[in-house]
């Protein structure tokens, strides 16, 4: 298991760590001590090479902005929160 952290910001502009615990087939996405959603790693690599329509599961959504940037939100903590350009390089070279 690898983890890598995505630094974003909840709704009154505080910090918020949302954690990707990656495994071999499988995506756990984590905020603090509680998993908000598991996604299929396969299908989350795929979906990250060739954003389109919003890819979500519980609590996490993944979706593409208009502009064509990648933003995450999770539900309750974060809202829409556009991804950075070498986050997202990140996570497709890691995921």
């Amino acid at each position: 298991m690898a983890g890598l952290p995505i630094d974003l910001r909840d709704a009154g502009g505080g910090p918020v760590t949302l954690e990707l615990r990656i495994f071999r087939a499988y995506v756990e996405c984590w905020v603090g001590d509680a998993c908000y959603a598991v996604f299929d790693r396969d299908a989350l690599r795929r979906w990250l090479a060739r954003p389109d329509q919003a890819l979500s599961y519980d609590g996490v959504s993944w979706v593409r902005t208009y502009q064509g940037s990648v933003a995450v939100t999770v539900d309750g903590v974060v809202p829409r929160w556009p991804l950075a350009d070498h986050v997202l390089d990140g996570l497709r070279s890691r995921i």
